[in-house]
């Protein structure tokens, strides 16, 4: 298969949905000669933040000079940016490649009596598979969904991180925290230690689980906390302590390229995996942190753009926590800006909370459609808001590029341009910014 024949074949296995269990991935990894214990393995779930963490980790990992893969989901503009090793997304080539190599295994697999695979659990066949072949030296994996029945926890990691417990995905994860908790627990193994920022109930529920499995729990709050921090530029200066350090490093100072409190904690997770890492591994010690961490970067997560006088922000915020922080990023960085969204949402999301922690009074909303069947629609959102008797100018649209156009248009000095709601709109967004900041480096240069 080339590439788009491999695009092609993935979505037509995207028609399956979502369907948690290991068994289809086992029997697709066993053709394929397990290919997922060939390197060591950091493994990363989390309602938010998971692919922050993902990210700096990664960073962190290559300013050590090790051979890194990444894996994550979903992408925002092209199916390649899910697999990532040493630096650079996996060429269109190697995709077709790893697709071709894991549909044979997948079709011996369903030839033995093996459910069809999901898109995803292919995916993640391709990115053990990639890795092995590459000659990793580490492998940062991102959970799909969940922990206990995702597709990606057929691996015994070096350390297992769970950055927070919250609502979302109740459909599959439960209704309540500690259901949730008890399947991203599900990532936990006998004897690794796993590292967490969860609080209250979600926290006590992955204690539990660490304490049955003899796994030392490292949580915020207690082995590891932000002392201080400051904005700097488009980021932060953030202090932290970590227990059981030697005094020289038990604070330490880190420059973090992401903006809000909650990329503070997030760094704060990272860094305290990477302590445990450290631990086990002596080619990665605290210079790279401090430099890995600086180098980190990560699409969609409250990513500024300035063309022409308008100042765009991307977030994924998609559920009520991811909303929370970035409400109080906002707050940082933009008090007393008007917000002008290019605003969707998925109608398994809790819309109606994400609303009220993010539109006020005199905003302005553009609603538009995300490219998925998932989308709600802009009218439904726009009656949403009026239900919550918020007093904003309102536009439905009919996509994302059409929003855009219209809030480049309405917007002042005095406005910020938010794109967020879903992951999946950003890619679109993504796309307008890069011809506008080309349209404006063609007319500088005239």
């Amino acid at each position: 298969m080339n590439y788009e024949e491999s695009v092609a074949w993935l979505e037509q296995a995207a028609s399956f949905g979502i369907k948690p269990g290991l068994e289809r991935i086992k029997a697709m990894l066993s053709k394929l000669g397990n290919p997922e214990t060939a390197y060591k393995v950091v493994h990363v779930t989390g309602t938010n933040g998971k692919g922050s963490v993902t990210a700096m980790i990664t960073s962190v990992l290559e300013n050590a000079t090790l051979r890194v893969g990444r894996y994550v989901s979903p992408h925002l503009v092209d199916y390649t940016e899910r697999i990532y090793v040493c630096g650079h997304d996996i060429s269109r080539e190697d995709f077709a490649k790893a697709a071709t190599v894991v549909r044979k295994a997948a079709e011996e697999a369903v030839a033995d009596g093996v459910e069809a695979p999901t898109e995803f659990e292919l995916l993640t066949a391709m990115a053990f598979w990639y890795f092995k072949e590459q000659k990793v030296d580490y492998a940062v994996m991102e959970v799909g969904m969940g922990g206990l029945y995702d597709s990606t926890n057929v691996i015994t990691p070096v350390v297992s991180i769970i950055t927070n417990v919250a609502m979302d995905h109740m459909k599959y994860l439960g209704n309540t925290l500690q259901e949730i908790a008890h399947q991203k627990a599900g990532i936990i193994k006998e004897g690794i230690p796993v590292v967490t920022a969860a609080q209250q109930s979600g926290l006590k529920q992955l204690k539990k689980e660490a304490h049955e499995k003899k796994s030392r729990i490292y949580f915020y709050g207690r082995d590891f906390e932000i002392d201080s921090r400051q904005k700097w530029h488009q980021g932060q200066v953030i202090t932290i302590k970590r227990k059981d350090m030697q005094k020289d490093l038990e604070k330490g100072i880190l420059y973090v390229p992401f903006v809000g409190a909650h990329q503070a904690v997030n760094a704060a997770v990272a860094a305290m995996a990477l302590t445990v890492i450290m631990k086990q591994d002596d080619r990665v010690n605290e210079n790279d942190l401090r430099e890995g961490l600086a180098r980190t970067r990560w699409q969609g997560r409250f990513e500024i753009h300035t063309i022409r006088g308008v100042t765009y922000v991307m977030d994924g915020a998609h559920n009520p926590a991811g909303a929370e922080a970035l409400s109080e990023a906002l707050e940082e960085q933009y008090p007393k800006k008007r917000r002008i969204f290019v605003f969707t949402s998925l109608a398994d999301k809790d819309t109606q909370t994400v609303i009220q922690l993010l539109i006020r009074k005199g905003d302005m909303v553009f609603a538009c459609p995300a490219p998925t069947p998932r989308t709600r629609k802009p009218e439904e959102i726009g009656k949403l808001i009026e239900e919550q008797h918020i007093a904003v100018d309102f536009k439905p649209e009919n996509s994302v590029k059409e929003a855009l156009e219209d809030a480049t248009k309405a917007a002042g000095e005095n406005d910020i341009v938010l794109i967020c709601g879903s992951l999946y709109i950003l890619g679109d967004a993504i796309r307008y910014i890069e011809e506008k900041e080309t349209e404006a480096a063609e007319a500088e240069k005239k």
